[in-house]
């Protein structure tokens, strides 16, 4: 790999301020992933989470919200991990992490749908 495809680890970290979370957990380890979103006006306007799982778990939710930053709510619904491997270092489907690390955004942006609704 040359230093023009090299691809750099991405970080997840808990976010202090956020509008909603939705948690999902691995079905392989069973441990949870959670999704924090910061909203305003519709718009992802920050990412972040925790994710107490594998590194590989850790890599896909950091993935995932690099991807859905600056996105509205309504485009990060149809987010799916084929969207969020290209900025990964690996992939490994057999594990399916990234699969939980969409449901936990799913619920999160199912959470906020309906704190808006109230």
């Amino acid at each position: 790999m040359n230093a023009a495809t090299t691809k750099t680890r991405l970080t997840v970290k808990p976010l202090e301020n956020y509008t909603i979370e939705g948690s999902s957990e691995c079905s392989a380890c069973g441990r949870a992933v959670k999704m924090q979103l910061l909203i305003e006006n519709d718009i992802i306007v920050d990412a972040g989470g925790t994710v107490e799982s594998c590194g590989y778990s850790r890599e896909c939710m950091a993935a995932l919200c690099a991807t859905v930053k600056g996105m509205n709510v309504l485009d990060a619904q149809t987010v799916s991990s084929e969207d969020f491997q290209p900025l990964m270092t690996r992939v490994i489907e057999k594990l399916g992490c990234d699969n939980w690390c969409v449901a936990a955004l799913r619920i999160a942006l199912r959470n906020y749908r309906l704190r808006e609704a109230a």
